[in-house]
């Protein structure tokens, strides 16, 4: 063999020692990512990546615990189907809350014991407004019986904290407005954001939490609304009057508005 094939040989060798990766799983990568596809399967339940499994798998518990940055600490079962694993049970609940659908992605980081953080980002590729805080003021809503009367029932922390506080308590970084819906099929911008982003008669598109859009038209009647399109919009969305809507600038040219739906309830001390 000549002096050059030997060296070729010893410089392969040295490089595929220096490829090597570590075979410490503690020298691995704990973070990794999932994208959110047009599949039902996706608002039930989404698998681990197999090459975590095969990292970690031997650490992992039936349940796993799942921290969000606005501190929420989301309980996951774990379900084990041959060498696949789920995030399971809550899910469902927890991509309602955080309004997860196609077109997101969510990067998870390990932290060990079966205890993951996540950054959830939206369909623009945007980090999401970790928007619905704890209070621990307790909330009811009033619901009828079989029997036509009226019962009081306290509400979940997922289901009060989508409330008029909520609205209140959600401030984008983007400019945005609120706007209190009523009976009609419009919505009415403030005159600050009016003058500074919108102009009648000019489409936009309006953006629900899962990236769809709807084009709508403003027009000004002494105040600026949301008018043409709108109706259609509140319909797809089940947007009903009471409901109060952040709508926020996430798109100028052509303005796109992202708009956050909160519910109304009734309160209690």
């Amino acid at each position: 063999m000549s002096s050059k094939v030997s060296t070729l040989f010893a410089t392969m060798k040295l490089h595929r020692r220096r490829c090597v990766r570590p075979t410490s799983p503690e020298k691995e990568s704990k973070h990794f990512m999932k994208a959110i596809l047009p599949s039902p399967i996706h608002s039930k339940q989404i698998r681990i990546p197999d090459e975590f499994i095969t990292r970690f798998g031997n650490e992992l518990n039936d349940a796993a615990t799942i921290t969000v940055p606005d501190g929420r600490v989301w309980e996951m079962e774990l379900k084990k189907c041959g060498n696949e694993v789920y995030f399971c049970n809550k899910w469902q609940e927890f991509a309602e809350y955080y309004c997860i659908g196609y077109g997101c992605y969510l990067s998870f980081k390990y932290e060990g014991n079966s205890k993951f953080s996540v950054v959830i980002f939206d369909a623009t590729s945007v980090e999401i407004s970790y928007s619905f805080k704890t209070n621990t003021k307790k909330r009811f809503k009033v619901e009828k019986n079989e029997n036509g009367g009226k019962q009081v029932k306290i509400m979940s922390n997922s289901d009060s904290e989508r409330s008029e506080d909520g609205a209140n308590e959600f401030n984008p970084k983007k400019p945005y407005f609120r706007s209190k819906m009523n009976k009609g099929n419009n919505a009415y911008v403030s005159a600050d954001f009016a003058s500074k982003y919108l102009k009648s008669n000019v489409p936009m598109k309006l953006q629900n939490c899962h990236g769809e859009q709807w084009e709508v038209y403003a027009k000004s009647w002494g105040k600026m609304q949301i008018s043409r399109g709108f109706s259609k919009f509140k319909r797809d969305n089940n947007i009903s009057e009471g409901d109060i809507c952040v709508f926020e600038l996430i798109k100028e040219n052509p303005v796109v508005l992202k708009v956050t739906v909160f519910p109304p309830l009734h309160y209690g001390d």
